[in-house]
């Protein structure tokens, strides 16, 4: 099992290590979580029911456990999105043309910019739902909230992102 572990960590290395680095912000953070997280990958793997599933359950793993830790730092990091560089495996998957990647870069600084101008009730759930991939029931359950309160604010932090969205597009529309 050790020699296929060592293969696990090699080939996963860098997946997990971003995934990390993509909540934390930082580099000694994100690699206390990768350690962390093949701790909990060699201690479980032989729950792990669908072999080919292994690098999107270790990436899941080192966000959860990147958020817990920030959790228990009770702190959070924004970065600008041209510090975070994806690993060179990931690069070849990135749009073809430079003008498709500005204008996507801007369109996430845009997101991101009005992400941050919701109430921390409201971004906490909006990000965990729309930038890690949370279900609504998990959400509710890392939060200790109903589902019903879960719900309710990604419903006004929709309908905040959506009418602070539209007025860019308008504005940009018409210059």
């Amino acid at each position: 099992m050790e020699e296929d572990f060592d293969g696990i960590y090699l080939h996963y290395y860098n997946r997990v290590y971003y995934a990390a680095y993509r909540v934390t912000k930082e580099k000694r953070s994100a690699e206390d979580v990768l350690q962390e997280t093949f701790i909990k990958a060699y201690r479980n793997l032989n729950q792990l029911k669908d072999g080919e599933k292994i690098g999107a359950w270790l990436s899941t793993t080192a966000t959860r456990t990147a958020i817990d830790l920030l959790r228990k730092e009770r702190k959070y990091v924004v970065t600008e999105v041209e510090e975070v560089s994806p690993p060179a495996g990931e690069a070849a998957l990135l749009r073809s043309t430079v003008e498709e990647s500005c204008e996507e870069r801007a369109i996430e600084e845009e997101v991101w910019q009005k992400t941050n101008t919701l109430s921390p009730k409201l971004k906490e759930i909006f990000k965990m739902k729309y930038y890690f991939y949370y279900k609504e029931a998990d959400i509710a359950e890392q939060l200790q909230l109903s589902l019903s309160a879960v719900k309710s604010r990604l419903h006004r932090a929709r309908n905040y992102m959506k009418k602070h969205m539209e007025g860019l597009i308008g504005q940009d529309q018409t210059a």
